[in-house]
């Protein structure tokens, strides 16, 4: 059910990946908290119109999916990769932080299963304060996907930087242009 109202708020013809509506129907069986602070937004069309007024062509290159406590969104970044299941997951955050912290989904469901009480402000170098929180979501993913979960998220976070570096430049040129 979720998992429906996600997917209707994306671009038309971006699916939701796998393992993202995993978490959803997690979240229609077991309900919140998942992993701190982290929830999954069911008014992605309407965030990203906020975040790019009049700008339907940039609004298909943004899928939302989740949100922070303090109004920071998640986002496949569908720009440098129309494919769902492969574009970079990036954060859109309330302070104006723009950033990649995965490769892809699953990657971000790793991070996710971590238990980080704020995956972008909390220093992913360390391990994370609610690790045994977040069993039960580290086991239902395991069970449906081939994943496993590093100790720290630095791993995760430091390669989506690298592989997409511009995703700030992206946001901004948009922003100078446009606001």
């Amino acid at each position: 059910m979720l998992a429906e109202l996600v997917q209707s708020n994306f671009p038309e013809g971006v699916a939701l990946p796998a393992c993202l509506r995993a978490v959803c129907d997690y979240l229609d069986a077991h309900s919140y908290p998942i992993s701190g602070c982290f929830e999954i937004c069911k008014h992605g069309r309407q965030a990203v119109e906020g975040w790019f007024p009049g700008a339907p062509d940039i609004q298909r290159q943004i899928a939302v999916f989740g949100n922070g406590s303090t109004g920071s969104l998640y986002a496949l970044w569908l720009a440098p990769c129309p494919n769902a299941e492969a574009a970079p997951v990036v954060l859109l955050g309330s302070e104006g932080e723009f950033t990649a912290l995965a490769g892809n989904a699953l990657e971000f469901c790793r991070l996710l299963g971590l238990g980080y009480g704020e995956i972008e402000y909390d220093d992913l170098t360390t391990p994370p304060g609610d690790w045994e929180a977040t069993a039960p979501l580290r086991a239902w993913l395991a069970a449906r996907f081939p994943i496993q979960f590093p100790a720290t998220g630095e791993e995760i976070a430091h390669g989506a930087r690298d592989q997409h570096p511009g995703f700030a430049e992206w946001v901004r040129a948009w922003q100078d242009a446009h606001l």
